[in-house]
């Protein structure tokens, strides 16, 4: 069988075009041919990905997914293609999250969720398949009647690279408690609250901790100039660092040598770096919002509050207490198997070929 794959656009080490690569290898590996197919193919993904332009016209038998997070050309092309069409959705941010720092992002967010509901209402996907239970209830708001669950397939072999000697060397010299957060800086991640756990932690539990924030900012620029002002405003020094995006080697540095891993984003479909975390047996403390809680499991502790005491005290808790970083670590290794490469490749081969 013939199953293809459809993307807005292709960047290298973003979760859907990692998605879209790690579910094309299991349906070759399956004995299927799959190819995938992009607008905008960044030089990363050229050999892996094919410009659009090239995608064959599909044959009744074939299978056409649609990865959906951005709305695109691809929507209405979509319908009229011949064959098997399903849709792979990511989820939305929320406009309203976006607009206060980046109006023209939080236009394209809504302009996607309006196409979401035109192609609802067209009647031509024959499954829409959400990569949680959360996107797949916001599928079934837009008016999706055919609908499943399958889990974001998350590969994390890649991970398994030498530290950055250097880098860690560094961290290693003021060997300080080190809380991390990995993740595009945007407003949905909501990293003023990161800074403001950072400042009450210091200032009034221990001046003795290093707060990470490991990401890039591309088209942030906004946002980010905010988040300055804010450090200013806190008065924050060296031990509060936007790091920006990083080298492989570099991020399993950061992940290794930190001491828990900090969630304060208010809208996820899923967050990969969730599992990131778990590999490295970090415990995690994470907003209780979206997502989030179904891929953490119990692997984590949930803040419901927008607190800043709360967070930072939960934070010492989860430091202090040998016994409870023991019980998250090995419910996070529990909460990894859940999401199994090959089990989660299985499913979805099955899924899109009607298996």
């Amino acid at each position: 069988m013939r199953v293809h794959q459809l993307l807005a656009t292709a960047h290298s080490g973003d979760a859907t075009g990692d998605a879209a690569l790690a579910v094309a290898a299991a349906l070759r590996q399956a004995g299927h041919e799959a190819e995938i197919f992009a607008l905008e193919v960044d030089p990363a993904m050229r050999g892996k990905v094919h410009r659009y332009s090239e995608f064959p016209p599909p044959e009744e038998h074939d299978c056409t997914v649609l990865h959906f997070n951005l709305p695109s050309p691809l929507t209405e092309d979509l319908v009229g293609l011949e064959g098997v069409r399903m849709l792979m959705y990511h989820n939305l941010t929320p406009p309203e999250q976006l607009l206060p720092y980046c109006p023209e992002i939080a236009r394209l967010t809504a302009l996607g969720r309006r196409q979401l509901e035109w192609l609802a209402a067209q009647g031509c996907v024959d499954l829409a398949i959400g990569v949680s239970a959360y996107n797949t209830r916001d599928l079934e708001t837009a008016g999706f009647s055919s609908t499943a669950t399958v889990p974001l397939l998350v590969d994390l072999h890649h991970l398994d690279v030498p530290s950055n000697a250097v880098l860690a060397a560094e961290l290693e010299r003021d060997p300080a408690p080190t809380f991390l957060t990995v993740g595009r800086v945007a407003p949905n991640k909501r990293i003023e609250d990161f800074l403001k756990v950072a400042t009450y932690y210091l200032r009034y539990i221990s001046p003795r901790a290093r707060f990470l924030v490991v990401g890039g900012t591309r088209g942030m620029e906004p946002y980010l100039a905010s988040l300055s002002k804010l450090q200013s405003k806190l008065e924050l020094d060296a031990r509060v660092r936007l790091v920006g995006r990083v080298s492989l080697e570099d991020l399993v540095t950061y992940y290794r040598t930190a001491s828990v891993y900090i969630c304060t984003s208010t809208h996820e479909g899923f967050c990969a770096p969730l599992l990131e975390a778990m590999k490295f047996d970090l415990p995690i403390v994470a907003r209780h919002a979206a997502a989030i809680p179904e891929t953490l499991g119990d692997a984590g502790v949930l803040v419901g509050s927008d607190d800043p005491a709360d967070w930072a005290e939960m934070l010492h808790a989860v430091l202090q207490d040998d016994a409870m970083r023991e019980r998250l670590t090995k419910s996070g290794r529990a909460r990894l198997a859940a999401f199994d490469p090959a089990t989660v490749a299985e499913r979805w081969v099955k899924t899109l070929t009607w298996g």
